[in-house]
This record gives structure tokens, sequence and C-alpha cells, in this order.
């Protein structure tokens, strides 16, 4: 059963409100998040108190109102009208108007500093849910070129995405990946740097998770998927964001959001270009960490 399948099934909330920014400069996108979120409405229809919350300046605001497809979820689908719908998502967040908060189009520079600033936290974590282009879907990290660039924060990742799993009820399937093959190691300083590691974080992991599945499977990406693994862990923030896009943008591949992890409120993240299937996904995540 694929995660989100997963997700799905074992997904039973009584009430649940999600906001997601509008872009407020692609009308094309802003459609996307609409069907988008009619899709996940759908998923749930039985429910009556589940809405989605959109957070966009007055034109934008404006053209969804007069979409045909909006006029029939208006009880679900709410319009906030704001001239800072980045500034409000965060702030209706906080005062608990919404039980979690979507990107959507909003762009990642104005995001992430305000999960920074009204979130309080020092440090952004992303766990990205991404599927390849034969339909295998893993949990998969980093994604910010900032993120795990040495070898006490990609501890502090992969303790934090291991726990997100649990909490998911999923049982983690670990694959660190390196810069090249154990064999290589003499070739080149970066690249045995990435393989010692490596080596180094599968003895920590393993002695703080001794029960979890944990292998090094060196530059061999596609060892980690035969292998089954649900948690796969670039060498860096940079790879990982190389990786990702040439998946998804190039490989036929899919991503269905990111969890903002080690947070006290839900926040998920998607590319403020996201396919429909991204933004579906994400708001599928924001559910399943409310139970």
């Amino acid at each position: 059963m694929s995660i989100i399948n997963q997700i799905i099934r074992e997904t039973e909330i009584s009430t649940a409100k999600i906001g997601i920014g509008l872009s407020n400069s692609s009308e094309f996108q802003n459609k996307k998040i609409l069907y988008a979120a009619i899709k996940f409405l759908n998923q749930f229809e039985k429910n009556e108190d589940i809405q989605i919350y959109f957070f966009g300046e007055e034109e934008y605001i404006d053209r969804i109102s007069v979409n045909s497809s909006y006029s029939k979820y208006r009880r679900k689908i709410k319009l906030i009208n704001t001239q800072n719908p980045a500034i409000d998502l965060f702030n209706y967040l906080n005062t608990n108007t919404l039980n979690a908060i979507v990107r959507g189009g909003i762009s990642s520079s104005e995001f992430l500093p305000l999960v920074v600033e009204k979130l309080h936290v020092p440090v952004i974590n992303r766990l990205a849910l991404l599927e390849t282009n034969s339909g295998y879907q893993f949990f998969y990290g980093p994604v910010g070129i900032d993120e795990c660039n040495d070898l006490r924060s990609k501890m502090n990742f992969i303790e934090a995405a291991v726990n997100q799993l649990h909490a998911l009820e999923i049982s983690p399937k670990v694959s660190i990946l390196s810069g090249g093959r154990t064999s290589d190691i003499g070739r080149d300083e970066r690249v045995d740097k990435t393989i010692n590691q490596a080596k180094e974080i599968i003895k920590l992991i393993r002695g703080i998770f001794p029960s979890i599945r944990i292998s090094h499977d060196e530059i061999l990406i596609e060892k980690a998927i035969d292998n089954n693994a649900n948690l796969i862990i670039a060498p860096d923030g940079i790879s990982g964001n190389l990786i990702y896009r040439t998946l998804v943008h190039l490989g036929g591949g899919k991503a269905y959001g990111a969890i903002y992890m080690g947070l006290e409120k839900i926040v998920i993240d998607t590319s403020r270009v996201g396919a429909l299937n991204e933004i579906y996904g994400a708001f599928l995540l924001a559910i399943s960490l409310m139970l």
C-alpha cells in the first residue's frame, strides 16, 4: 500500500480547518490550488466540518470567487481577501483559527522567514513525500539547500524524521546516501568525508533507535528504492535539492508536499509552482498530523 493510501485509510478526523496561500502572479497556479482543494474535500465529502481557507490579494480572490467550480464548494472553501496573505496565514494559525497551513503559491523567500519568526524555530527541517515514476513512495530529505550541511544538523534531521514516521504509524526503513561507493575511498577528499559521515551516522542512529532498519546505500539511490526504503537521506541540502528537482521536474516523479518538522503547529511546504497532486498531498499530510 502506498503511503498516501495509508494516510487516507487511517485518517478519521471530525474537524479540520486548513489554510493555503494563493499565488500573487499566476492564475493558472491558483486554479490548481482550487482543484486540489476540491479533490481533497471530495475525499472526505461526508464530513461537513473540514474546510479550506484561501488567503490571497483581492485580484486573485475575486477570480476564484467567480470560478464555476468554486461555487459548488462555498461552504467548504473560505476566501480571505488580504494584502498580506503570508502574514495572515500565520496569524490565523497562531490564534488557532486554523489547525494547519500549506505554503501553496507563496514564495519560499517570504514564507520560510515567517516560519522562523512566527513559530520561533531556530532551524528549518522539511521532510518531503516523493514518488518515483513507477509509483514507489518514500519520505526524503533534506530538500533545502541550507539544510543538513554538517553531522549534528543531519543527526537532528534524521532523529526528527524517524520520530515523524513513528507518529504516522509507519515503520521506518532508513537509507543513508553518500557521495560515492565505499570502494571510492581515496579518490576525493570531499567524497571520503560523505562516506565516513554516513558510516558514523549509521552507528549513532543504531544507538538511538536499535530496532529500526538502517543502511548505508552509498551513492546508489536506486538501491535504496530496490530495498524498499521509506526514508532516504541525501548527503547534504544541495544534493538533496538537486535529486528532488531531477525526480519531480525531469524524471516523471511526483511530490506530495513536505512536513516542517519539530513545530508545535502544523505547517506543510509545497513548491510555489507545485502540481495538483503535490497540493492535494500537502492537504493529506496536514490532516494526518492532526490525529
